[in-house]
């Protein structure tokens, strides 16, 4: 029995530090830098949170992408999103974040409210962006994390699914999926203008002053 009871316990040993070799494959922080491949439009596929009430607000949302583009200052990445809300009310904006080593913290004003987000990036599969949310309160406390597997193209394999499901369980997350829709919302920014051509008519010619 006590030869038993020892194999019981190996083998017990084993498994758990399997599982904890296997969270710390699949959950790798990704750096955030002039390298990192998280630039360029992203179409939300499926997410999950750890927090009751952060179900309602998702579910609020039939479809949601994101732009992440590079800023002048390499500290500073512009975030422009969309978000479906029902089936006929697109929700859009734009806001800075900053950005440290493997994490970002980002302000987001929506309809006059301010909300804060602490952002984790971790390596997931090719053409796809796996951000793990922290919404903080004006007190500084967290409401909550959420979880978004974005792509390019709001598609992902079956496979790709389930190592997604494993990098949740790996960061605690609950074992419930929200996936978004494909109906987005469309790109209402404005395109730049192009300068003028300066004509002979449009130059104005300053005379010098006489002293």
């Amino acid at each position: 029995m006590a030869a038993q009871l020892v194999v019981a316990l190996l083998a017990l040993t084993s498994l758990g530090a399997a599982s904890e070799l296997d969270c710390k494959e699949l959950v790798k922080p990704l750096v955030l830098d002039s390298h990192s491949p998280i630039y360029g439009k992203w179409v939300l596929h499926v997410a999950v949170w750890d927090e009751p009430g952060l179900k309602k607000d998702l579910e609020t949302v039939n479809s949601s992408w994101v732009e992440l583009s590079a800023s002048s200052d390499s500290g500073v990445m512009t975030i422009y999103w969309a978000d479906r809300l029902g089936e006929d009310k697109c929700l859009q904006g734009v806001a800075n974040a900053t950005i440290s080593g493997m994490t970002s913290h980002t302000t987001f004003i929506i309809n006059g409210v301010t909300s804060y987000h602490d952002g984790k990036y971790y390596e997931t599969c090719a053409d796809c962006l796996l951000s793990e949310d922290t919404t903080v309160l004006s007190d500084g406390k967290s409401k909550g994390r959420y979880l978004f597997l974005f792509t390019r193209t709001g598609t992902l394999e079956p496979s790709e699914l389930e190592t997604y499901k494993k990098q949740a369980e790996c960061l605690k997350f609950v074992p419930e999926y929200y996936f978004g829709g494909t109906d987005l919302c469309p790109d209402t920014r404005e395109p730049a203008t192009p300068a003028a051509e300066t004509t002979e008519n449009d130059q104005t010619e300053v005379q010098p002053t006489e002293n």
